[in-house]
């Protein structure tokens, strides 16, 4: 209660995303929520506009990571939740399932980008701030492809989800104390 949640890839009215920032406000966070289309406004028409914060962006580009962080910070306060679910697949763009040996570059890049970067990017944008204030929850969206299981032609994703739980591991080492 009274913290201030921002939750990524909350687009979708049955996803992850918007089932945990509907947790999160009816316990009584004031929550963000982000999303590449315009469809996360209607995401928080269904949480009710006191209390919450929509906005668009493209997380695999740094300057709209921290449009995203300082819009939150403004409209709602200090980020104490991030929620990094945004991932898999990004609305708009196609790269259809390939095996490694035929996967290209931009593909490639653009998997890592949307699964792990944007996690390292917006958990690098708050951390700062959570650090300063003695206070700050994470959560990183991983899933068992990648760490436990394989799907062929689903590389580059299995790739970034296991590169998120040593993401995860390592933040843990360098600020839990903190």
């Amino acid at each position: 209660a009274g913290r201030v949640a921002l939750v990524t890839g909350a687009g979708s009215a049955e996803g992850i995303g918007f089932a945990c920032a509907k947790v999160l406000k009816a316990a009584g966070a004031k929550v963000a929520i982000s999303a590449t289309t315009e469809r996360i406004f209607a995401r928080r028409e269904e949480l009710g506009a006191e209390g919450s914060f929509a906005a668009t962006a493209d997380l695999t580009r740094e300057d709209d990571v921290q449009r995203l962080v300082a819009e939150t910070r403004a409209a709602l306060g200090p980020i104490d939740i991030l929620i990094n679910n945004a991932g898999m697949v990004q609305t708009g763009r196609d790269f259809p399932r390939r095996t490694l040996a035929k996967i290209g570059d931009e593909a490639w890049e653009h998997g890592l980008a949307i699964n792990l970067t944007s996690a390292m990017r917006l958990s690098r944008a708050v951390l700062p701030a959570m650090m300063r204030r003695g206070y700050g929850r994470i959560v990183h969206m991983s899933s068992v492809t990648g760490p436990v299981v394989a799907i062929p032609g689903s590389g580059v994703y299995g790739a970034a989800k296991a590169g998120l739980l040593g993401l995860t591991r390592e933040m843990a080492i360098e600020v839990a104390d903190r």
